[in-house]
């Protein structure tokens, strides 16, 4: 069962959980704003390097707002437990939202009723004993699930409860010093816990459960894609809809950019798109201010999910914006093919293709594919930063001509 209360937030249902943590439904008993509440375990099972995560998800998200841009509310620690309060968001990721039949993709009744299908259909992933809620990973940074399998950020009927009981401000949750508020106690508790901050490695890479259920980045199909996938990779009303999501998500990285910040983790499960087919831009745990980029790798780390890394992220090399245009075109690429750029069995492969191959040209895959964006595509994935597009202004103008 879920807790009735974390600060100032009452909880109405969860939504997912994994091995660092569960995700709920929650209401700002100060506002009445529902809010997604990320609340990590506590104990011998808190993960630091998890929290100092998460007070930097909101230390970068706190100042921004951008229609395209997950808000974050707050964050602290309640009794014992890191918590990030944040947008909710309903809605399915990039991939799935792609995926969807002609009907549900053009219809707006139908994108509704496919996210209320979803909703219904996760009741048992939300649940802490579900093994497929768990944060289980792949050597390459991601899980075993299916490559198209669904993975909306939805409501779940895991608790049936009725609403909490009002709790003001003030009572005893925290007038005890159980409730903290602000960045800070996340990573003074973090602190207690074990060492010295540092990025985690991709290999052991945890995605916080607003990601949950089900993880997307498994490697695509190998081959060619049958007719019967090409059909549904090029039917018209995908490339529609995949051309205004890519618009949206310039504007957030040209956005994001302008502020001096990298994403550093794009890829199709951090891109949600809700009812409105409004794109967020999401999991800003990895981000990074330009300026600050230089201590990113100082330890030898990776950080990123490794498919979509970019070749100086790989080497260790200071980023700029160019980096997440390398994983847009990363992304793009695999919507349009249905594989990705670069096949291989092992990291240090897949390092190797990045660094030293050619991908094969979209059109080997997919010959009726959108000749605009394959050469979009293709610019935006070069190995040298020079040669792709510059800002995220320039790929928008490129894909609106």
């Amino acid at each position: 069962m879920p807790p009735k209360v974390i600060g100032p937030y009452r909880v109405l249902e969860t939504l997912g959980t994994g091995g660092v943590g569960t995700v709920y439904r929650a209401v700002d008993r100060r506002t009445g704003e529902a809010a997604a509440l990320k609340l990590l375990s506590t104990g011998p099972a808190l993960d630091p390097r998890a929290a100092r995560r998460l007070a930097r998800e909101f230390e970068t998200l706190a100042d921004l707002s951008h229609p395209n841009v997950v808000k974050v509310y707050d964050t602290g620690v309640f009794q014992g437990y890191p918590y990030l309060a944040m947008e909710l968001i309903e809605g399915l990721t990039l991939r799935h939202y792609l995926a969807l039949d002609p009907h549900e993709l053009s219809s707006d009744q139908g994108l509704a009723r496919a996210i209320r299908k979803q909703r219904a259909s996760l009741n048992s992933v939300a649940r802490p004993d579900d093994d497929s809620g768990s944060d289980s990973m792949s050597e390459d940074g991601d899980d075993g699930s299916g490559d198209y399998a669904p993975n909306p950020f939805t409501l779940s009927s895991f608790s049936e409860e009725n609403p909490s009981e009002e709790h003001h401000v003030g009572d005893d949750d925290d007038s005890d010093g159980e409730f903290q508020s602000g960045p800070d106690s996340v990573r003074r508790l973090a602190d207690l816990a074990d060492e010295p901050d540092t990025d985690m490695p991709v290999s052991g890479e945890i995605s916080l459960p607003y990601d949950v259920p089900i993880a997307e980045e498994q490697e695509p199909p190998t081959g060619k894609p049958s007719d019967a996938d090409l059909e549904l990779l090029n039917r018209p009303e995908r490339l529609g809809r995949l051309k205004d999501v890519m618009l949206q998500i310039c504007e957030s990285l040209g956005y994001i950019h302008g502020h001096g910040l990298i994403h550093r983790d794009l890829k199709p499960s951090n891109i949600m798109v809700d009812e409105d087919r409004t794109v967020r831009l999401m999991d800003f745990g990895l981000a990074k201010f330009i300026a600050d980029d230089a201590a990113v790798t100082a330890d030898g780390r990776l950080v990123g999910t490794f498919r979509y890394m970019s070749p100086e992220q790989i080497l260790g090399e200071k980023l700029d914006a160019r980096a997440d245009l390398y994983s847009l075109g990363v992304i793009l690429y695999e919507l349009l093919t249905g594989r990705a750029p670069f096949e291989a069995k092992t990291p240090y492969e897949l390092w190797q293709k990045v660094l030293e191959t050619e991908p094969a040209p979209v059109h080997v895959f997919n010959p009726r594919t959108d000749r605009v964006m394959s050469r979009i595509a293709h610019r935006l994935i070069r190995k040298e930063p020079e040669d792709r597009y510059q800002t995220a202004e320039e790929v928008f103008e490129a894909l609106s001509e």
